[in-house]
């Protein structure tokens, strides 16, 4: 075993290039194929967010105030089969231990998003689910119980807010933006005609825009990732195919001596898998000591490494294979 290793030494001393060329490339690719899982990992998130701040399959009307009176309006063109107002206000938040902070608060109707009388919705930043706090909005004194704290990815200026309180908590403010539930089609341009200074925005239009552009980053981290996984195998087939035929004669010389086909195949798998492996390896533990809020490596983390590895293993093989088939005599007759 001493002597094996001994010989994995002599080989990689000789090869310092190749073998450091292998380690930096499996890291590249590793870290590249985490990338590609993290970027879907992103989109889901971000359009879990919009779709909970907005609805799927709803038309957003913003620029107010808005009334009851322009609800009406709007809901009468006959393509939405429902909607609500949302009143924004710049509110103060008091903690328990005396601290307070500045944030946004959205009123929405019982219901929405799930809030009801005291319970509220609020971004994880800023409270934590289960706990009561004072909030200071619309000139009035709030006593709120946080239902649940969410992590909040995307922030849409206008529509996107700190906490999600019952309106009838504030009163009757003007609603800031409006929120309309398709029945069929959009209604985008009959909206812009009866609203003609405000925005108008189709939230499946928004997500399949921001699916579009992940979809791009996403591809290019892919593209990487396939690119560098095929340079490990074709170098690490380039290395094998051209140890195999240099150094064919040392090995030939080691079957006469008594080294079995494993050892052999073995000492050839160490030069080949084992700076893949290491970079592989190198990577995947850089990935899971990096902790983003919205996206996990710890589920993906055996992936990217198996992919490199096997890539590696694959290319290999037709090298190991003759190298397995050295017999003694023809060690012999090598010489």
């Amino acid at each position: 075993m001493s002597s094996l290793y001994e010989l994995y030494l002599l080989y990689v001393r000789e090869r310092r290039g190749t073998v450091a060329a292998l380690f930096l490339l499996s890291i590249l690719g590793t870290v590249s194929l985490f990338a590609v899982f993290l970027f879907w990992q992103l989109g889901e998130s971000i359009a879990g967010d919009i779709q909970r701040s907005l609805g799927a399959g709803t038309v957003v009307v913003m620029g107010g105030p808005f009334s009851d009176r322009d609800l009406a309006a709007a809901l009468s063109l006959g393509c939405f089969s429902g909607g609500y107002g949302v009143s924004v206000a710049t509110g103060v938040l008091r903690y328990p231990n005396g601290t307070t902070r500045t944030v946004t608060v959205a009123a929405v109707p019982a219901g929405v998003r799930g809030v009801a009388g005291a319970a509220a919705v609020a971004n994880a930043y800023y409270a934590k689910a289960g706990e009561t706090y004072r909030v200071a909005a619309a000139g009035k004194e709030l006593t709120i119980y946080v239902k649940e704290a969410a992590v909040q990815t995307a922030f849409i200026a206008g529509l996107s807010a700190d906490i999600y309180i019952d309106r009838a908590l504030l009163g009757n403010l003007p609603y800031e933006y409006l929120v309309l539930q398709k029945a069929g089609r959009s209604c985008v341009k009959e909206l812009q005609g009866l609203f003609p200074k405000t925005a108008v925005m189709d939230s499946d239009e928004l997500i399949s825009a921001l699916w579009g552009q992940l979809l791009l980053y996403l591809g290019s981290a892919a593209l990487v990732a396939l690119s560098t996984t095929a340079a490990v195998a074709a170098l690490v087939y380039t290395y094998a195919t051209t140890m195999y035929h240099t150094h064919f004669k040392e090995f030939a010389i080691l079957r006469t001596l008594g080294l079995k086909r494993k050892g052999l195949a073995a000492l050839a798998l160490m030069l080949f898998a084992l700076p893949a492996a290491a970079g592989s390896l190198t990577a995947t533990a850089l990935a899971l000591a990096v902790e983003a809020p919205v996206v996990s490596t710890t589920q993906i983390a055996p992936i990217p490494p198996a992919v490199v590895t096997a890539a590696t293993l694959l290319a290999s093989a037709p090298a190991l294979r003759r190298l397995y088939a050295i017999t003694p005599a023809e060690a012999l007759r090598t010489e």
